[in-house]
Order: C-alpha cells, then structure tokens, then sequence
C-alpha cells in the first residue's frame, strides 16, 4: 500500500486551521483511499498518530495507534487503529502531565504538559458518530496532540521547558532514560 510524503516544520500547511469534512464526501471512493493512505503512512513512519495537515491535507482528519509492536513506543497500552474525522475535544481533566512528545513533522521531542485524560467525539469512516473516553494519559496525550494539528498548533507551541527542546537522536541519547522526577521539579 502508499504513504504520503510527510510535510515538514516549516511548511505554512501545518499552521493552517484545517477545514471540516462534509459527511457526504466520507463513503467516496477517494475519500476512504485517502483514510488508508494516511494510516498507512502513520504505520509505516512508526507513529502513534498522525493528522491530515501532516500530509498536506487541510482536512480534520486524524489516525491513532499505539502498537506494542512499535520500537520507539513499546511499553505503551496498546490503542487499535483508530481514523477519527472531524474530532473534537468535549472535556478533559484538570489534572496536567508534563511528559515528552515528538512529531513526525519535527525531528524534535520535548516535554509538553497536557490534561491527562479527555473525552473525543466524531465521526468514523463509516460517517457515524463516536465518542472515545480517553481514561489512559497517553492515549489522551495522542488524541490532543493530533487534534492540535488541525488548528495549526504544534507540540513545540506547548513546551514549557525549552531546555527540554532536543533533535530525536539526541534525546535518545541524553534524555530518554532519564526519570521525568529528575527533569521536573516537584513544587
């Protein structure tokens, strides 16, 4: 099967509010070729999400799948493929984490604090509607990060520890076995 080529940091697409799908045009045939392109090229780029602007497209559309099998998520709670059109946040938790992100956009991680649990209401490529109540912080942590893609906001916007900011090798290096404990001071 296709990917698409990945936009990059940079490219105006991804500060661009993206625009909703009309729910005729999701049981088209280049509609739903489109869906399985865009979760191929997530799953071939070994994300855990990916959103429409990140291909080019200014769609609201986004795919989340956090699979055990993935090298740079292996201890994470598996989440099945999962494509949400038009996705919206309904509510989320008070309680903030601080914990890291990347971007397959940016080949750059950092620590982004984020509300740790939150509920998502769409529609799926059948056009029926769905709610996802996102009880595991990092499954909440995907859904906000790529629904901040399609109103052109990116992680890097979010980082509050900009010593934090680091090329993915680099934290590889550096930062990846480090204790969250130890980055972060407790108040």
């Amino acid at each position: 099967m296709s990917t698409y080529k990945m936009i990059r940091l940079g490219n105006p697409i991804l500060r661009s509010k993206s625009k909703k799908v009309a729910k005729r045009k999701i049981l088209t045939p280049t509609f739903q070729k489109f869906l399985d392109t865009l979760a191929n090229t997530c799953i071939k780029n070994s994300g855990v999400g990916i959103a429409a602007p990140q291909v080019g497209v200014e769609k609201r559309v986004i795919v989340v799948h956090v699979d055990p099998k993935n090298p740079r998520y292996f201890n994470k709670k598996p989440f099945p493929l999962t494509i949400v059109i038009n996705p919206k946040i309904t509510k989320h938790s008070k309680k903030i984490k601080e914990d890291w992100e990347g971007d397959l956009s940016a080949d750059l991680r950092g620590l982004v604090p984020r509300p740790m649990t939150c509920t998502v209401v769409g529609l799926n490529r059948k056009g029926e509607e769905v709610t996802y109540a996102l009880e595991d912080d990092f499954h909440a942590r995907v859904f906000q990060h790529e629904i901040d893609h399609l109103n052109g906001v990116l992680f890097l916007d979010k980082v509050k520890r900009k010593n934090t900011f680091s090329e993915y090798k680099q934290w590889k290096k550096f930062w990846k076995n480090k204790n969250l404990k130890d980055i972060i001071p407790t108040s």
